[in-house]
């Protein structure tokens, strides 16, 4: 018998990291000390990106049965670089994880620590709004671990604020990057303020999408008019952030906004606007070279687009989603907008904002035919 158990145990110590399972949820087993002069220190774990801890660090002492293995973060305010240090047995500490990547959502894959600390690199206290300790075991699936983007992109999608891109396209982040796996950059316009970048954050992931977006850089304002939006932000300076969002991620296939506005948003015109003069002028070599090597986009879809009209299909089951239609996660995904929820606004693929209605307003590559693919007459 006792060499039985003895075999057990030998069998038990040999197994993969994978046998563990699903890394489980410690944080409410752990400890957490707050810097002196902090504010709001029981926010962390209230399902809220509207509160959060801002302090010059924030200790955290894991269970002695159970280290720490992952650490998952939500910052607020503004996205900074910043550092996870071990307590040393000297009483010192040292550096395990350094992130300058300034993303609003990060993982931090941690050795078993059970004492350590998140210290801001730049500015002089950091601010978090979720956080949330693993056990030992796999990365549990809604843990966002964001990759940087990589390689060119098939598709980019142009969106004016977070939750556009649910709205007004619908099924094609899900469809493209998460059933397709096509190679997808969601790019925003607008600033966002720390809510809606979180929102934003959970929408995409579960849209299948793993390359961190390019968060827009203009002050979000409202205005129904395309003229009061350049007036306020200046056409070139529009003109110029994509372009050389275009030249960087050099995309066959770009999406974006109604000409129109959907309904009239000042905002999503200059989208529209700009991507179709951004289509010829990305391409010539001669307009400011300094703004990234000269891409020439294949094909332009503008939302609602009368001329050449694509009608997509959310409705269809999808593999990648269990079954699920790219309606159903465009719908569940904009659910996690929940700062939005008094715009009244629904997803829908029909009547007025129908989000399965595209124009192909520009092509290098020849007319649609078949009439039910974003890629249609490009090669693989």
């Amino acid at each position: 018998m006792k060499k039985i158990w003895m075999l057990m145990l030998l069998l038990f110590l040999l197994l993969p990291a994978a046998a563990l399972g699903e890394a489980q949820d410690i944080t409410k087993q752990c400890v957490f000390s707050y810097a002196p002069g902090s504010k709001d220190k029981k926010t962390m774990q209230d399902q809220s990106y509207l509160t959060y801890y801002t302090g010059k660090y924030l200790e955290i002492t894991a269970p002695e049965h159970a280290p720490c293995y992952g650490l998952y973060i939500s910052f607020a305010g503004r996205e900074q670089p910043y550092a996870v240090e071990k307590m040393n047995e000297n009483g010192t500490w040292s550096p395990v994880f350094v992130d300058d990547r300034c993303y609003a959502n990060s993982y931090v894959p941690l050795d078993g620590l059970q004492r350590f600390r998140i210290v801001p690199k730049r500015d002089k206290t950091i601010s978090i709004a979720e956080i949330r300790l693993l056990g030992e075991g796999d990365i549990p699936s809604w843990v966002q671990d964001w990759k940087p983007f990589e390689g060119k992109a098939d598709l980019m999608v142009l969106s004016a604020h977070g939750d556009d891109e649910l709205l007004f396209f619908g099924g094609v982040i899900p469809y493209y990057a998460g059933e397709m796996q096509k190679n997808v950059i969601v790019c925003y316009l607008t600033d966002q303020t720390s809510c809606r970048r979180n929102e934003l954050l959970d929408g995409l992931w579960l849209c299948g999408v793993r390359s961190y977006p390019s968060m827009g850089v203009f002050k979000d304002i409202k205005n129904d008019s395309l003229g009061d939006s350049y007036g306020f932000w200046g056409k070139a300076p529009i003109v110029e952030y994509i372009t050389s969002l275009v030249r960087k991620y050099q995309p066959d296939v770009m999406v974006t906004h109604d000409i129109r506005g959907e309904y009239g948003h000042g905002a999503h015109r200059v989208c529209a606007d700009v991507s179709m003069q951004v289509f010829s002028q990305a391409a010539d070599a001669g307009y400011r070279p300094d703004l990234g090597e000269a891409w020439q986009i294949k094909k332009l879809y503008l939302h609602l687009y009368k001329e050449n009209e694509l009608i997509m299909d959310w409705r269809k089951p999808l593999a990648s989603f269990d079954g699920r239609t790219a309606f159903d996660i465009a719908e569940a995904a904009f659910a996690c907008h929940k700062s939005q929820k008094s715009n009244g606004l629904i997803v829908q693929d029909w009547g007025q904002y129908a989000n399965n209605r595209f124009g192909l307003y520009a092509t290098t590559v020849g007319p649609d035919v078949e009439k039910n693919d974003l890629f249609e007459n490009i090669a693989e």
